[in-house]
């Protein structure tokens, strides 16, 4: 079989290795960086709010996952989720359009992102990523007509997201800390940063960020970026905040704010 062959004896392997189940930490996506041809940068980013790395199979999966796990209102992520073949073959049919296969063989149809909610209006929240030029082809428009229906039917609400459904400046930012996701840091830690810098913000709060913590890293014999890592740091676990409609290499010291923080982990 090639790498990115897909048939029953493949989807066999794959759901008793638990793909397509799970929560949160133990969720397995159903497609995985290494089964698919990606037509662009594929990336396996670490959750912090979930506890491990996400498939993403393109720069836009990657900016969607982002502001997903940035979201207060996200609780879970569960990314490449697959839907039931035996009721996309029964839409297809109905729509009156072929299902998607491979040499034949029709094969299992998957949605991006399958999300949870804290809203109790609406819990989960169904997104298909789709670069906006793809949407003009007819097949992709009936590919998602069917991918529409299969979530309709279970009251599911779906969203196609394009390259316009997001502030890209938002974006940027959070891949500026998003590295820090991963960094386990104690909250004790995280209270000693943002007591020694608050002072200094205010203080300096006309100023450059990226100068001022450039000019202490100077006065402190540090490692050039060690103050902004800390900042990056700071601002990854939520602890440091500013507006993210605004680039981060143009905030300013005073744009920074620090907010209390409770609990025993980062």
């Amino acid at each position: 079989m090639g790498r990115y062959d897909q048939n029953a004896k493949v989807y066999t392997k794959w759901l008793k290795g638990g793909r397509g189940q799970g929560r949160l930490e133990n969720y397995k996506p159903w497609l995985q960086v290494y089964n698919v041809p990606s037509s662009g940068r594929s990336s396996r980013p670490w959750s912090a709010k979930i506890g491990r790395v996400v498939h993403c199979m393109s720069d836009l999966e990657l900016s969607t996952f982002l502001l997903l796990e940035w979201s207060e209102a996200v609780v879970d992520i569960r990314e490449q989720f697959p839907l039931d073949l035996t009721t996309t073959l029964q839409i297809a049919k109905t729509l009156g359009f072929r299902h998607p296969a491979v040499r034949g063989e029709n094969i299992v149809m998957t949605t991006d992102f399958l999300v949870s909610m804290s809203s109790s209006t609406h819990p989960l929240l169904a997104l298909q990523v789709k670069p906006s030029g793809e949407l003009d082809k007819l097949r992709v428009r009936e590919k998602l007509a069917i991918e529409e229906q299969y979530w309709k039917d279970l009251n599911v609400p779906f969203q196609i997201v394009t390259e316009h459904s997001h502030d890209q400046i938002k974006v940027e930012n959070i891949k500026w800390f998003a590295s820090c996701f991963s960094k386990l840091t104690s909250l004790e830690v995280l209270e000693q940063l943002a007591d020694w810098w608050s002072p200094i913000m205010e203080q300096k709060g006309s100023m450059r960020l990226i100068q001022l913590c450039t000019d202490i890293d100077v006065q402190l014999n540090q490692e050039p970026g060690t103050s902004l890592g800390q900042i990056r740091l700071l601002c990854s676990k939520k602890v440091a905040q500013f507006d993210l409609s605004i680039p981060f290499f143009d905030i300013l010291a005073g744009d920074i704010g620090f907010r209390k923080i409770s609990g025993t982990k980062g």
